[in-house]
């Protein structure tokens, strides 16, 4: 006789039906089906209905009570994909679609990869390699810049309709990235059309020393690279008449508090904090080091790309040059 408890089928609850019916003990029914009697036990016990113990209404209970197995939890080789990739920092709809466009078929929904995550079966603190490191899923939360007057500023509302099209590649979005207690701060730039992010390590938030990191960024044949770019009211971009001189662009601004009207470089700031939080000191990290980090969400695949990589769709384009950048 079994010392472990076991499943039972319908066909062993009409069996002990049957020999309940002729009056045999659970201990000799257990006996009989080769169990270890806690299973007939618990059997008669969980699964009685208000008329008696009926087989095919216990079976109906059994399967009711049972939570249905994640479609990760079943595949061990998908389960370990999924874990390495999101560990990379893939979200779980990045990751979604790229297994679509490599099978061909789709493979495992994003809500399904948060219910894995988020579920009891799903790896221990697997939510802390999401972007937002929240142990339940929640609503963005947003923030208002300061207005700061900006001399000859042009209205992003003047800007030409291709652009916010996204029909052809050269214009950029920028803005700056704050840490707690100092003053160095990241410049980050992202190319509207591709979604190529880059960032700049820059010593102080003042207008000159902003305005000379993003002309050095674009020195030589770079400038190739940039016909316009968006930016908001912050006083750090200031000088940004210096700017479209040196580089031959056109300058624009967003509304005030309107952070979303440059949606692509706040997403990439979003995308950043994951390996950059506000605590993080970035004035003890090298340039070379960033670039390692943007590096790797430059060669992330994206959605609105249809799962290319922002790398991949920039030197569509511009070939070597984005090697060197």
């Amino acid at each position: 006789m079994g010392k472990s408890y076991s499943h039972l089928r319908l066909e062993n609850r009409e069996k002990i039906y049957e020999l309940s019916c002729q009056g045999l003990s659970k201990d000799t029914i257990a006996q009989l089906l080769c169990c270890h009697r806690s299973t007939i036990y618990r059997e008669l016990h969980r699964n009685k209905s208000g008329i008696g113990y009926l087989p095919d209404m216990a079976h109906k209970m059994t399967l009711g009570r049972r939570k249905p197995q994640l479609k990760i939890d079943r595949n061990t080789e998908l389960r370990s994909d999924i874990i390495d990739k999101l560990q990379s920092g893939w979200s779980p709809e990045i990751i979604s679609g790229y297994l679509r466009k490599e099978k061909g078929i789709s493979v495992i929904s994003h809500e399904a990869i948060y219910a894995y995550i988020y579920s009891k079966s799903g790896c221990k603190d697997l939510y802390l390699s999401l972007r937002k490191q929240r142990k339940k899923r929640g609503t963005r939360s947003s923030s208002k810049n300061k207005k700061i007057c900006i001399p000859n500023r042009v209205s992003i509302h003047k800007r030409p309709s291709e652009i916010d099209a996204r029909n052809s590649f050269g214009h950029w979005e920028g803005d700056l990235m704050i840490f707690s207690n100092q003053s160095t701060n990241l410049i980050t730039l992202r190319e509207r059309k591709s979604r190529f992010l880059m960032a700049i390590k820059n010593p102080s938030k003042h207008s000159d020393v902003t305005a000379k990191n993003i002309k050095s960024k674009f020195r030589g044949r770079k400038k190739i690279l940039i016909e316009t770019l968006t930016l908001d009211n912050g006083g750090e971009f200031a000088k940004h008449q210096d700017i479209a001189k040196r580089l031959r662009i056109d300058t624009f601004f967003c509304d005030p508090y309107s952070s979303y009207q440059k949606g692509s470089v706040e997403n990439g700031n979003g995308v950043l904090r994951y390996d950059l939080p506000r605590k993080t000191d970035i004035g003890a990290l090298t340039q070379k080091q960033i670039d390692a980090i943007v590096n790797k969400i430059n060669n992330r695949p994206m959605k609105c790309l249809k799962f290319y990589t922002p790398a991949e769709v920039f030197r569509q384009n511009y070939g070597v040059i984005v090697e060197a950048l």
